[in-house]
């Protein structure tokens, strides 16, 4: 049997707001040991994501006085954790990304509850 993206997905979504000034973004990318923040909403609803590689883009402008919208992808895939993850890689190889962003299956809110990185396949291969 087959595993599901709950069974390989990291809880504990590190988040910010659309509000948070840029170096606070990259600081707690840096504390966290992780590649990217998930940006919510005021109801803790995903309404974006911030990569490394969205930081650096912005690194030859006046990074200090942005702010998490101003850079953060608003196209962000999610998906529910009870969904097998051969399908959850062929949904990253098709969107060329690197990671899903799992939300809760009930009730329907888009609340991050986990994330599934490519990583997080290659660590399951190497085991």
């Amino acid at each position: 049997m087959g595993k599901f993206v709950r069974d390989l997905m990291r809880r504990g979504v590190i988040t910010c707001h659309t509000d948070t000034p840029l170096p606070e973004v990259a600081r707690r990318m840096t504390e966290n040991k992780v590649t990217a923040v998930v940006v919510v909403d005021e109801g803790g609803e995903v309404c974006g994501v911030i990569s490394r590689k969205d930081l650096v883009k912005v690194y030859n402008q006046d990074y200090k006085n942005m702010v998490a919208e101003d850079v953060m992808s608003p196209d962000v895939v999610t998906i529910i954790p009870d969904i097998p993850v051969e399908a959850a890689a062929l949904i990253m190889l098709d969107k060329n990304i690197a990671r899903l962003v799992i939300v809760h299956e009930k009730p329907a809110t888009q609340r991050p509850v986990g994330i599934l990185s490519m990583s997080d396949i290659v660590r399951d291969m190497a085991e």
